[in-house]
């Protein structure tokens, strides 16, 4: 009989398989509805062996959004890249505010923006033609995630 732990990816792939409308994410969320081109779901552990998936997704737009959702079926981190920026406040979520509000550690220049607090940490940067940007929670990252190697 398989590991209740190495079912969780294979239950998680599953319940999301069962919503194909499902694009983008809500950090800290079930995933949400945007129109995509394109979805690649891929299950991965961390260097300790926790299970997670990779949601891959192409937008209309050709920015590409990767999703990391936990066993639960909530994201704890997101990715994007591409010629336009997401919709941010969709991606992020309840999140989306502590861009806006300054709180936490805040750096920017004309290009780049980071804020850090105990809740969220969220880099985005880049120009016309090139965005790039990844958020996630840090209390909700599984036990040897890595967000250096975040895509």
């Amino acid at each position: 009989m398989p590991k209740l732990s190495s079912l969780a990816p294979l239950a998680c792939a599953a319940l999301l398989a069962l919503a194909p409308g499902l694009a983008s994410a809500a950090l800290d969320a079930a995933p949400s509805d945007v129109p995509t081109a394109k979805v690649q779901r891929s299950a991965a552990t961390t260097a300790a062996g926790v299970a997670y998936t990779d949601l891959t997704r192409t937008l209309q737009s050709g920015t590409v959004v990767h999703e990391f959702v936990d066993a639960a079926g909530d994201v704890f981190a997101v990715t994007w890249s591409g010629p336009f920026k997401p919709n941010l406040k969709r991606l992020l979520g309840r999140h989306f505010d502590r861009l806006q509000d300054g709180g936490g550690t805040r750096k920017a220049d004309r290009a780049h923006v980071e804020v850090k607090d105990a809740d969220v940490v969220v880099q985005s940067g880049g120009h016309m033609g090139a965005f790039e940007g990844r958020a996630w929670i840090p209390t909700r990252l599984p036990a040897g995630f890595d967000t250096q190697e975040m895509k």
